[in-house]
């Protein structure tokens, strides 16, 4: 009896040492692909994370999983979520195929996972006025759709990844890749992307957001839409506080038709026939800088202004539009040409509803006469 005692307690030692072994043995990795990737799984949770006493985030999912080696715990279909920074609600509704909650505080989002790519989908509305350095007073929800986001609240660094779409008030972004830093308030989008208020759309290959003054920096290719009225630019700023486009760097507008730049009652007035034609013909306008007010439509051209329409050419250092009024204002060394005539001044108003052209300040004519008229 002793001695199957003994020979039960020595293959007990005999089979710990082995196992000891085995974990302490490189070979542990040929151990761990034979174990499920899961070691707890939870059903239908609600679970929340404590920092200094309150909650720093909050989850609902229909499943959660711990991994082997405890450092990240996974949520998958993930139906509610809020994070929380110093007792104010940074990010709420956050609904995604797949979140990630690290050790160190990363938080990840996906829209699709590897092994179940046709079940996609993520959403989630984002306080910018909380992250913000300081953080605003007035909380305002933006919503947020991407592929992939990665942040981390105590960083305050995000990377956002992948078919996205931001709705701030009426405005719309929309880009492939986009790293915040809310230190410096702003968000850096690489690649093309769109940036649409109303009927303004702006693209760019770059652009920088900046969140504490609304204003946006692009960069590359720039191109604004405003209904029949397109510009193209190296670079331009978006103020929408202000409610003003600046673009600069070869500067080339197309208007399709005039009247894009006027309301209807404006456009109506057009009379003579040929003002009705220019109304279907496109006007090409060249310059330095060009000034868009997105509210009211008037545009501001500055610096080597050029204007083209069929076989008329305008050049002056600056050139105003006014919607109010439907009067365009070329001054400073104006030039214009219609076929074969051109006249220079130091001003030029032109009444479209009126047709009264007038020139003053150093006005000076020519024209050419043809061969035999007399």
């Amino acid at each position: 009896m002793r001695r199957n005692v003994i020979m039960i307690i020595s293959a007990l030692i005999f089979a710990a040492a082995i196992i000891y072994v085995i974990k302490q043995s490189e070979t542990i990795s040929l151990l761990q692909t034979l174990l499920p990737e899961k070691i707890a799984v939870f059903k239908n949770v609600h679970m929340s994370g404590i920092e200094a006493s309150s909650e720093a985030w909050d989850i609902y999912a229909k499943e959660a999983w711990t991994g082997r080696d405890k450092f990240v715990t996974s949520f998958d279909h993930v139906t509610n979520a809020t994070i929380t920074k110093n007792g104010r609600i940074m990010i709420k509704g956050l609904v995604a195929r797949r979140a990630r909650i690290a050790k160190n505080k990363d938080f990840e989002i996906f829209r699709s996972i590897e092994e179940d790519k046709n079940d996609r989908y993520l959403r989630v509305k984002v306080d910018f006025g909380a992250l913000a350095n300081p953080p605003k007073q007035e909380k305002n929800f933006s919503s947020l759709t991407a592929d992939y986001i990665k942040f981390n609240p105590d960083s305050k660094k995000a990377l956002v990844q992948g078919n996205i779409r931001i709705l701030k008030d009426k405005l719309t972004v929309r880009g492939e890749i986009a790293t915040l830093d809310l230190n410096l308030n702003i968000a850096t989008f690489e690649g093309r992307s769109s940036f649409t208020k109303r009927d303004t759309k702006l693209y760019s290959d770059s652009a920088t957001a900046f969140f504490d003054t609304d204003k946006v920096d692009l960069s590359g290719s720039v191109e604004v839409e405003q209904k029949n009225k397109k510009a193209s630019s190296e670079a331009a700023n978006y103020d929408d506080n202000s409610k003003t486009i600046i673009m600069t760097g070869n500067v080339v507008a197309v208007i399709e038709k005039p009247k894009s730049l006027m309301k209807e009652e404006s456009a109506g007035k057009y009379k003579s026939e040929e003002a009705k034609k220019a109304l279907i013909t496109r006007t090409h306008v060249k310059c330095d800088k060009l000034i868009i007010d997105t509210e009211s439509n008037d545009a501001k051209a500055y610096g080597n202004v050029l204007v083209i329409q069929t076989s008329k050419e305008a050049k002056s250092d600056q050139a105003e539009y006014s919607e109010g009024n439907a009067v365009i204002v070329m001054t400073g060394n104006v030039y214009m040409k219609k076929n074969d005539d051109w006249i220079t001044a130091d001003k030029v108003i032109v009444s479209v509803d009126k047709e009264i052209f007038e020139a003053t300040g150093g006005v000076e004519t020519t024209f050419k006469v043809k061969k035999g008229s007399r």
